[in-house]
């Protein structure tokens, strides 16, 4: 089932425009949350790429964007929109007591995601 989790996340942020993506992710968790998970010091960018004729982020907040998006759309589409930004948020053991967010800026996909399909499915990871 994890494969398939991975494969409809990555499909869901691959395919979203970018301006709707960020418009779902500062719905869901907030436009400070997602400052952060695209590493910008202005904190009016997420509100300015949410509208369909705003700015577009640089392709390296993309990436982180749509990293975050997929992690947030893995735990939402399971347990729904407050469990999805408790867990971003929330020090978890399956990456060493850190916050996944962290692990989103600093583009750790593998290990975030795999943190993310781990509390879905309820598998305890080393």
């Amino acid at each position: 089932m994890g494969t398939s989790i991975r494969a409809r996340a990555h499909a869901a942020a691959t395919q979203e425009d970018i301006h709707d993506l960020v418009r779902t992710l500062n719905q869901n968790v907030g436009p400070t949350i997602v400052q952060t998970i695209a590493g910008v010091k202005d904190r009016t960018l997420p509100s300015k790429w949410a509208k369909p004729d705003g700015p577009t982020p640089r392709p390296d907040a993309q990436r982180r964007l749509r990293l975050g998006f997929q992690v947030w759309w893995t735990i939402n589409s399971a347990q729904g929109r407050n469990v999805a930004l408790a867990w971003l948020v929330g020090a978890n053991p399956l990456l060493g007591e850190n916050l996944p967010l962290q692990y989103i800026v600093d583009e750790k996909a593998a290990d975030v995601l795999g943190a993310a399909v781990a509390f879905v499915e309820d598998v305890h990871a080393a």
